[in-house]
């Protein structure tokens, strides 16, 4: 296969290929292509936005070839609760769970085990009804699966059923012809990925997830279901207004953060997120260990689907479990979310419902992971997650 893009761009000399990031300290900015004075402004942005109670606690960190150029926590576990978050604190991460269970289909298809373009009845026969029968598990991974969150509010009961939740997906007639459109799969997209996970592997989701990715790259902050007193230690979620009220009400509730929901309910830090996205910036390498071959990675980062998105009611631009970057030709905005002004088609990212964010850009080989606990008014989740990301792109130029 010829290389790709985004290896081709690769420093091999990345010292994360041999050796765990070293987050003991932070090194010079200028030591690795960046500017001082705006790593300085991103550090001070970050401060800003807690003391403006933008959120009660939040993690910081930016890596740049390996190397660690800002690692910053602040806050408390709520803004009634004065307990000190520390690096280690693992924060509620909603939708950016969604990049880690599509790696770990990503991996079961590199072993073989599973095929883009097989229908996911294939593997889960029941599935295969109501118009449903054509979708595909790239269908699934660029939101073109026919599903995306029809009956949502009566679903929620369901969530913490594992086998009443994906039989209720299962039983769901298709909203559109499978590949004719896209909506984005909230909480769907973890279901039915997770379901084929089980089928193949013989693994719930969670267990497949934390020994294929978690475990092998030293993760001790991340869970896929959190447990009651790791719990205790995570930041409690706070509404900055009416829009997410009963968002943060509902994923405040133990039985619905604790519950196995593979597209929203993981927990990790952004020390942990960070090495997520170095090792996908690294081929699939990380410490040593190889937990992809780097065609794997190439392939879940390369472009899938570009166009209007039915239930974000925007254009969307996916690869095969993350957005990529840039502006709509349409709408002069970012696509979905805000991972900069100078993000591309080699930015590749996850958002977590207007609180946490991570990405990385193959061309400049930054990593930028942030958690937070406050989800903002629209447009104050983008406008937050930009603020600090423009100041990252400002500081490569």
């Amino acid at each position: 296969m010829t290389p790709t893009a985004y290896l081709d761009r690769h420093n091999f000399n990345n010292p994360t290929h041999h050796r765990p990031l070293d987050f003991s300290r932070e090194v010079d900015p200028t030591a690795v292509g960046m500017r001082t004075e705006f790593v300085q402004k991103l550090v001070g942005a970050f401060e800003h936005q807690y003391k403006r109670k933008f959120h009660s606690a939040a993690q910081l960190v930016v890596l740049r070839h390996g190397q660690v150029v800002v690692d910053r926590t602040i806050g408390t576990l709520s803004f009634e609760n004065n307990t000190p978050v520390t690096p280690h604190t693992p924060f509620l991460l909603f939708s950016a769970s969604k990049a880690i269970t599509a790696m770990a289909v990503h991996k079961l298809i590199e072993e073989g085990k599973v095929a883009w373009d097989a229908p996911v009845a294939y593997y889960w026969p029941v599935w295969g009804q109501r118009d449903k029968q054509q979708a595909t598990i790239r269908h699934v991974f660029t939101h073109q699966s026919g599903i995306a969150q029809p009956h949502l509010m009566q679903q929620i009961p369901l969530w913490p059923f594992w086998k009443l939740v994906t039989l209720d997906i299962a039983l769901t007639r298709a909203e559109f012809e499978p590949g004719t459109a896209c909506g984005y799969q909230t909480v769907n997209f973890g279901f039915i990925l997770g379901e084929v996970i089980r089928r193949v592997t013989g693994m719930d989701a969670g267990t497949y997830i934390e020994n294929t990715i978690f475990k092998p790259l030293g993760l001790e902050d991340s869970t896929v279901r959190i447990s009651r007193a790791a719990l205790k230690t995570s930041p409690r979620l706070a509404a900055g207004g009416k829009t997410f009220k009963n968002a943060v009400w509902l994923f405040n509730q133990p039985i619905i953060r604790r519950a196995l929901i593979p597209a929203a309910t993981m927990h990790a830090s952004a020390r942990d997120l960070a090495v997520f996205y170095q090792m996908l910036l690294n081929g699939g390498e990380y410490a040593g260990q190889r937990l992809f071959q780097p065609e794997t990675i190439g392939g879940a980062i390369a472009p899938g689907y570009k166009g209007p998105d039915r239930t974000m009611q925007t254009e969307s631009f996916w690869a095969h479990g993350f957005h990529l970057g840039g502006e709509s030709k349409a709408t002069a905005t970012a696509f979905i979310g805000g991972e900069g002004k100078g993000s591309s088609e080699s930015t590749f990212a996850h958002y977590g419902m207007g609180t946490c964010m991570a990405w990385a850009d193959w061309r400049e080989q930054v990593v930028v992971a942030f958690t937070c606990n406050k989800l903002l008014e629209p447009p104050g989740p983008d406008a937050r997650w930009n603020q600090l990301n423009n100041w990252v792109w400002d500081a490569l130029s």
